[in-house]
């Protein structure tokens, strides 16, 4: 449902109502954790996702106000079964991230709790987690090893 909003929605970041929190996934999950400081956690395998309590929509759309994002919130119902807007605020900012999960290989809330251990899936991780450590330093092959070139 939340993925047919986004789509609707162009831009907007849709938030919805979960039972007693409301909750966003995919790329409107990542960029409120980059924005106003959200936890991301994993629903499902490579599937990001942000909540928080009922109590705290107002504070949280106020900083999403205050950084001019345009979004809506979506309440359902239950017991009638319909889903309406509940707020909407049209910002000048829009949700452009065109990513719409985070690299759940090294993600510190990662999808390894719903992964059977793979030793390559593992092996990967380690090497996207050296990289980020090394990202200014030389490799030793760079260091050592001139570069060949295609004649």
């Amino acid at each position: 449902m939340m993925k047919i909003l986004q789509k609707r929605e162009k831009g907007k970041i849709i938030i919805c109502n979960l039972g007693s929190f409301y909750v966003a996934i995919g790329k409107d999950a990542i960029i409120l954790n980059n924005l106003i400081g959200l936890k991301i956690n994993c629903i499902k395998p490579e599937i990001c996702k942000v909540g928080f309590p009922i109590s705290s929509l107002e504070k949280y759309t106020n900083l999403l106000v205050e950084k001019r994002y345009s979004f809506i919130v979506y309440y359902f119902d239950q017991e009638k079964e319909e889903l309406n807007i509940f707020e909407s605020y049209e910002g000048k900012n829009k949700n452009t991230l065109e990513i719409e999960n985070m690299n759940c290989y090294i993600c510190s809330n990662s999808t390894k709790q719903y992964k059977k251990p793979d030793k390559y899936i593992l092996a990967l991780s380690k090497l996207y987690e050296n990289e980020l450590e090394n990202i200014d330093k030389p490799t030793k092959h760079e260091k050592d090893t001139p570069v060949r070139k295609k004649q």
